[in-house]
């Protein structure tokens, strides 16, 4: 069977506390039996003890001659009840097959041990009950029977005990057999999360509302915040009990019933999932590795319609075979299960899968990816990639989960989700793979391969050199106009990293928000320096009573090279733009905030007319350059009159390098981010 070459890392194996199981055909005995060893009537509802079959699942503890505890399910044998039986057959450990001497095999010891075959329970033993319905001869016959059909399964070569539930024959043996098997078994974990099947809800009078199920990951312990999924209820724990008493704590492995703090009995119902964190998020699709039963009545179709069992959980859906058309009996496939409702799954986890109408098991298998992604039958990169996910190296499936998301990469976080997996199994990996260079952390958690990084630092150098080429008197483009582009290509952080290790390692330049490639200066040709010298007389002409934008770049109409021009000098600072579209010398605003700064060192508010008296201008010329004042947090407006801004009196040293405009110098790179003196922002000519 392929899907039994993925397995859990090691250490995941552990001793615990296990549970026994019951399976076999209606009318083999299986309540008497579990009453026999137990003490204990299974059979709880009315309508059991009437018709004298078991509907419902029923749970006992056993204790067992070394001393050792075990709980125990006994599931129904009836066809109709196959849910209810599947519903306790995910937390079993050992099974204890039921097969009546006087009747043997029957069509549902079939269908139960397929299913717990599937379930990946390959240890147990055999009651061969009713032994006292038959004669020696007979006995021998069935006894032999029973071993021809367990050679072809995963319990081949387990003990057949001989028992009777009426007379107390064998039960001793039966006993100590299943203490032996015990003894000797590692018991596999479940689960890597602290989650708990619900396969029953009731509510008890004086506590509430009560959930029970075999804890698959734990532990669980009373007071911690818990939640039911995929219904998203928080609550926290009340109480719990195993095995009938009451304790603190419950570890994987053990029955346990939990009280539930203020969740009304309506609101919860078996196959719900009772989880501890948040790591864990309901799906709709599970890719999946499928393999159908020996005994398949029909081959599986792809897109059939099917009930999904996971855990106590039955969900409708439908199964995408990804690498045929149809399956026949003992084949296997990868396929993507598509659920009509959320389902809780960690990678790992075994489930069965049923016909939908009429209802005959189908196959069953592990869940190998919980990442949602779609995927395409037949098409190679997707089985490859599940491939990888099911027999790779932990590393190698790390690495190949965030290839697979590009630039956009992924965070740790969220790698515990797409890999059903808790971050310390997969922190390690991480390391290793940063260690090799085949993993970049860029952001704080974010994690980028090194092939998509690649690809983003190829597509980034060309958008600067393309915006270089395309606005020549820009030092390059912003960061935001980068990170906009290849929104889709590479997330954000990925760009900032980028940029950041280019610059360190001197092959980008910047200059405030800006990056340029070509080099760390802006060059001027002798045109460039004819035309910004124009400009700035221009300007410097016009003092306090500048141009709007509109009517200063009118005469240059032909030019294609005044609108940047224009915009060089608004980054640079030579050039400064007041609201209204005026522009001035940037000198000029260097001297208003000079002649507000001598102001307000003997006055407390200035009003507009007192502007007009201090440089000589109109009001149409003072309120523009007031409210640029205001910008520049240089004054306050208060009513009709300003005062002294937060930042006038902030340090000018930069006001004191000297008026640029006259500058024969090729060097034009100024403070290319965009923003103007102070930090009013740049809305760029053209």
């Amino acid at each position: 069977m392929p899907y039994r070459r993925f397995c859990y890392p090691p250490g995941s194996m552990s001793t615990r506390a296990a549970i026994i199981g019951t399976a076999g055909h209606i009318d083999h005995g299986k309540t008497q039996l579990i009453r026999a060893l137990t003490g204990v009537d299974t059979d709880r509802l009315k309508e059991e003890k009437k018709r004298g079959i078991s509907i419902e699942l029923g749970f006992a503890s056993l204790t067992l001659p070394s001393g050792t505890r075990c709980g125990v399910v006994d599931v129904p044998g009836h066809e109709r009840f196959i849910r209810n039986m599947l519903a306790g057959a995910g937390g079993i450990d050992l099974i204890l097959l039921v097969i009546a001497a006087d009747e043997g095999v029957m069509p549902q010891t079939r269908e139960h041990l397929d299913i717990i075959q599937l379930l990946g329970v390959h240890q147990g033993v055999v009651a061969l009950t009713k032994v006292d319905l038959v004669d020696p001869e007979w006995l021998e016959l069935a006894h032999s029977d029973v071993e021809d059909y367990l050679a072809k399964t995963s319990l081949a070569g387990a003990k057949i005990v001989p028992v009777s539930s009426f007379t107390g024959q064998g039960m001793d043996d039966l006993r100590a057999e299943i203490d032996r098997v015990l003894a000797g078994l590692e018991v596999r974990k479940r689960g890597r999360f602290t989650r708990l099947p619900v396969d029953r809800v009731f509510t008890m009078e004086g506590f509430g509302t009560v959930v029970t199920g075999t804890l698959w990951g734990g532990p669980l312990r009373v007071g911690d915040p818990v939640g039911l999924q995929p219904r998203g209820i928080e609550t926290r724990i009340k109480a719990l009990e195993v095995h009938k008493a009451s304790v603190e704590e419950a570890t994987p492995g053990q029955r346990v019933a939990v009280c539930l703090h203020n969740v009304p009995r309506e609101r919860a119902s078996r196959g719900d999932w009772l989880v501890k964190g948040d790591a864990l998020d309901p799906v709709v699709k599970l890719d999946v590795r499928f393999e159908a039963i020996q005994e398949l009545r029909r081959p599986v179709q792809n897109r059939m319609r099917i009930r999904f069992y996971l855990g106590a959980s039955e969900v409708m859906g439908r199964i995408l075979l990804l690498e045929s058309d149809e399956l026949n009996a003992g084949e296997s496939c990868l396929a993507q299960i598509q659920l009509e409702a959320p389902a809780l799954a960690e990678r790992g986890d075994r489930f069965v899968v049923r016909s939908f109408s009429p209802m005959h098991t189908l196959g069953g298998g592990r869940v190998i990816d919980v990442s949602e992604s779609r995927r395409r039958r037949y098409r190679a990169e997707d089985l490859d990639a599940l491939r990888m996910a099911e027999e790779g190296t932990q590393e190698d499936r790390v690495h190949d989960v965030i290839k697979t998301r590009g630039g956009q990469g992924l965070a740790l976080s969220e790698l515990t989700q797409q890999l059903g997996q808790p971050p310390d199994e997969i922190q390690s990996a991480v390391d290793q793979l940063v260690d090799e260079g085949r993993l970049l952390r860029v952001g704080r958690t974010r994690l980028v391969a090194e092939e998509p990084f690649a690809e983003v630092g190829r597509a980034l150098e060309e958008a600067i050199l393309e915006h270089e080429k395309q606005y020549r008197l820009r030092f390059g483009p912003q960061k935001s106009e980068l990170k906009s582009r290849l929104k889709k290509a590479a997330h954000p952080e990925t760009v900032e990293a980028w940029i950041r290790l280019e610059i360190e390692a001197g092959r980008l330049f910047a200059s405030g928000d800006r990056v340029r490639r070509s080099g760390p200066d802006l060059k001027l040709t002798p045109p460039m320096k004819e035309l910004r010298a124009k400009m700035l007389t221009e300007l410097e002409d016009a003092g306090y009573s500048g141009p709007t934008q509109r009517s200063f770049l009118f005469p240059y109409q032909s030019d294609k090279l005044a609108p940047e021009m224009l915009t060089l000098l608004l980054s640079s600072g030579d050039a400064v733009r007041l609201p209204s579209e005026i522009l001035v010398h940037g000198r000029y605003a260097r001297d208003l905030k000079e002649r507000l700064q001598g102001y307000f060192a003997s006055h407390s508010d200035m009003a507009v007319a007192d502007l007009k008296e201090i440089l000589g201008v109109s009001r149409k010329q003072g309120v523009p350059l007031l409210e640029y004042a205001d910008q520049q947090q240089w004054t306050q407006r208060n009513g009709d009159v300003r005062v002294a801004g937060r930042l006038l009196n902030a340090s000018a040293s930069s006001d004191e390098e000297g008026d640029p405009s006259g500058d024969e110098s090729d060097d034009a790179s100024g403070d290319a981010s965009g923003r103007g003196p102070g930090g009013a922002p740049d809305h760029s000519a053209g």
